[in-house]
């Protein structure tokens, strides 16, 4: 049984398309989008949608905090890390006051990575990358957990 799952699992990974930089980018999108529907709840005075909407981004920073290099980071992994906790902080602020300003910073600070990672991306994909570990900058210490 056990052979079954993991031959399962190396089949579904053999053939997943996505990279580990279009993950990435995926959950950073997955965020902007529940964010933006988060402060339409705000607006509507439907907490539900709030909340839900909230929720899911705070479990998506949570996933990219966890899938932090913090052994390889440098202190990229930290400063990263100390900023997931930040906007964390500011979702559970939104959440609980209706604060929309809140939740707008967020999504500033969440657009900014979203960016910088999209151009991280399309230099490794273009052969633009760092001589000594063949990433950008921008990418090292970062690594998704699959």
């Amino acid at each position: 049984m056990i052979a079954t799952g993991y031959a399962g699992y190396r089949n579904v990974m053999a053939h997943t398309t996505e990279s580990k930089e279009e993950i990435l980018l995926m959950l950073y999108e997955g965020a902007l989008i529940s964010l933006s529907i988060a402060r339409r709840g705000i607006r509507e005075k439907n907490p539900k949608l709030k909340g839900e909407k909230i929720s899911k981004v705070l479990a998506i920073l949570t996933e990219l905090d966890c899938a932090l290099d913090r052994e390889n980071g440098l202190d990229l992994a930290d400063k990263m890390a100390a900023l997931y906790g930040y906007m964390m902080n500011r979702l559970t602020t939104a959440n609980i006051k209706n604060d929309p300003e809140a939740l707008e910073e967020v999504e500033q600070l969440l657009g900014q990575l979203y960016e910088g990672f999209k151009g991280a991306a399309a230099q490794m994909a273009g052969g633009f990358v760092h001589a000594e570990n063949n990433e950008p900058e921008m990418m090292r210490g970062m690594s998704i957990a699959i």
